[in-house]
């Protein structure tokens, strides 16, 4: 396996847990073994072209302090409590019994295609998460994008393989993944979708790839026209997919919100806070990393990820003993 340089790119990007989620998949796989294997930093741009220097030159803009350990990030104190969240993680191996449903039925889950995705041909990579305000900004023919995550201004994921760079947007597909999950079948259900940005469109895109209809509700930015036009519904949604944090639930209604901010309290608290109808942000956070993974990271280890709701419990025992050090000036 090639050793991995990985980056959150954006702004602001010191509240993300993309860092956290990378190392716990990448311990799953057996990569999280050393800092050879894989260095992870908070890239704080504006500009798509500032976040691709960073991939070629290596060096971080101005370091900054990471919202979970109160201390910036790559140095010693973030780098050992990562370590120990990392392990307490670990030795998570059934995920909790509240996050797991089984809806048998449900369309099985669709797949990028990758044909000419090249696997490990060079010793050095880079992986980059997209964040506001770059989905947008990345359109050149230098970059191959593996969906139409260009074309609809929605690319969150890029890979540099040793050769050249590769994108793709999996924002929606994380959303259709977390809909399954609850027992939103695109093929039966309506999606409510509030917002217009990247991740809306992406949601948008893959929703109508899998033959989903769509109920466009009112936001702060209208949802721009794309490939998802013959998709479009008046019918009443039968889940809500938030993105502006606008939605006022008022029934028993899914609703699947792409916020999410540092928990408190303690194990049990935080699972609750996780469970519906009302569903925190990193239900989407966790199933794109997934998807990353998957799609166009490391797509010939999809097979042995951890799944969904393994992978969410063990990022609740990750940041519970990130919280327990917070604030104390000693590990």
């Amino acid at each position: 396996m090639a050793a991995i340089r990985y980056g959150i790119a954006g702004t602001p990007v010191e509240h993300s847990l993309s860092p956290l989620l990378t190392a716990l998949v990448a311990d799953h796989l057996g990569l999280y073994r050393s800092e050879n294997m894989l260095t992870m930093e908070l890239v704080d741009v504006a500009s798509i072209h500032d976040a691709l220097a960073w991939g070629y030159a290596g060096a971080v803009p101005s370091p900054i302090d990471w919202v979970y350990t109160q201390s910036v990030f790559g140095k010693f104190r973030t780098k050992a409590l990562l370590e120990k969240a990392i392990r307490a993680a670990a030795l998570v191996e059934v995920e909790d019994p509240h996050l797991t449903f089984d809806f048998p039925q449900l369309t099985k889950r669709s797949s990028l295609p990758l044909d000419g995705l090249p696997t490990r041909m060079f010793d050095e990579e880079i992986w980059v998460n997209l964040t506001a305000p770059l989905k947008h900004q990345l359109d050149s023919s230098a970059v191959m994008c593996l969906d139409d995550s260009m074309a609809t201004k929605s690319v969150n994921a890029l890979r540099w393989d040793g050769k050249g760079w590769w994108c793709c947007g999996v924002d929606g597909e994380g959303v259709r993944s977390v809909l399954l999950h609850h027992g939103i079948d695109p093929k039966r259900h309506v999606l409510g979708l509030v917002g217009g940005g990247g991740a809306a469109r992406s949601t948008a895109s893959a929703w109508a790839r899998s033959g989903g209809r769509i109920r466009v509700l009112q936001s702060k930015r209208a949802l721009e026209n794309g490939p998802w036009g013959d998709n479009m519904t008046d019918e009443t949604p039968d889940v809500i997919v938030d993105f502006d944090g606008t939605w006022k639930a008022d029934d028993d209604m899914l609703v699947l919100s792409s916020a999410y901010a540092p928990m408190d309290g303690d194990y049990d608290a935080r699972i609750e806070s996780l469970v519906g109808p009302s569903l925190n942000g990193r239900w989407m956070l966790v199933a794109q990393h997934l998807a990353c993974w998957s799609q166009l990271w490391a797509p010939e280890m999809a097979g042995h990820l951890p799944s969904l709701p393994l992978l969410l419990t063990r990022l609740v025992e990750a940041e519970l003993m990130l919280a327990s050090y917070a604030g104390q000036g000693s590990l």
